[in-house]
């Protein structure tokens, strides 16, 4: 059976050497952690599906969320807010910017996520927009919306992240005011400060995210915490916070090993057996 397009492209551009036809199964990255997830990414018509879904169901509450001057989505955003111009806050990895490709270079090596790998990847501007969001964003933005672009991604990387987003015609990606990375010496290590600061300037009318802390955040929460957290803003799921499907990486995996990065691969895929429900 032939591969589709999206993964051909994603293997080609791989800077690893691919493995030949004779090669074993494992070295071939069949026995990688995050083949199923990254292949359901790049192949599935449900992601594609998930990910427009989200944007559209933004689309049909822009005018309500316009039109009501108490609506926020930021949990940051206290005192009267009514008079403030509408913005939307975004994350950017795999909310905006697709870059399973290079999680797919990862699998087809056999490697592990490491920080010069990863600044390679972003310095590249390979990322490709993730269904949706340039047309959402856009006409969010031709009705005064501003869009802000929070992401974890380092300060240093801004300028290589917002060409990669013009290339794409994401809108406010024409200089870096709307982009509020990760940068430690202004206090920036978690979003929601970052949040905070859009908020003093702007209602805060969607947030898009892939993963939980893109909302609303709470230091190395268990796993019945992170359920509390959602629980606690059901009503605003689908209406003011829309998240796109993420199962390559995240907080979610994370808190299966308590947020503990030292622990080997091995160690990170017993956690994750671990915590299967056989429902007994």
């Amino acid at each position: 059976m032939s591969l589709p397009v999206r993964l051909i492209v994603a293997l080609a551009v791989s800077a690893a050497p691919l493995a030949c036809k004779h090669a074993s199964a494992e070295s071939r990255g069949t026995a990688h952690d995050a083949l199923f997830a990254v292949a359901w990414v790049q192949t599935s018509a449900e992601y594609e599906a998930a990910a427009l879904q989200a944007y559209a169901a933004a689309g049909h509450m822009l005018e309500a969320a316009l039109a009501d001057p108490t609506w926020t989505a930021a949990v940051e955003q206290t005192g009267d807010f009514s008079a403030l111009p509408p913005a939307i806050i975004v994350d950017v990895d795999e909310t905006v910017l697709d870059n399973s490709a290079y999680q797919a270079r990862l699998v087809v090596s056999g490697a592990q996520y490491s920080s010069a790998t990863w600044d390679a990847w972003i310095e590249a501007r390979k990322g490709t927009a993730i269904p949706g969001a340039v047309a959402l964003l856009g006409a969010a933005a031709a009705k005064g919306v501003r869009v802000f672009y929070l992401s974890n991604r380092d300060v240093r990387q801004a300028e290589a992240t917002r060409d990669n987003l013009a290339r794409l015609h994401f809108p406010d990606a024409d200089d870096l005011d709307t982009f509020y990375f990760r940068d430690v010496a202004r206090g920036w290590k978690d979003k929601s400060p970052r949040r905070a600061e859009v908020a003093k300037t702007h209602r805060v009318i969607f947030m898009f995210g892939d993963n939980l802390f893109d909302f609303v955040e709470k230091e190395r929460p268990a796993l019945p915490e992170r359920a509390a957290m959602v629980e606690e803003r059901a009503s605003w799921w689908g209406s003011r916070w829309f998240i796109i499907p993420n199962p390559m990486y995240g907080s979610w995996d994370d808190a299966l090993f308590g947020y503990d990065n030292k622990k080997t691969p091995a160690q990170k895929q017993e956690a994750r057996l671990d915590a299967l429900d056989l429902a007994q």
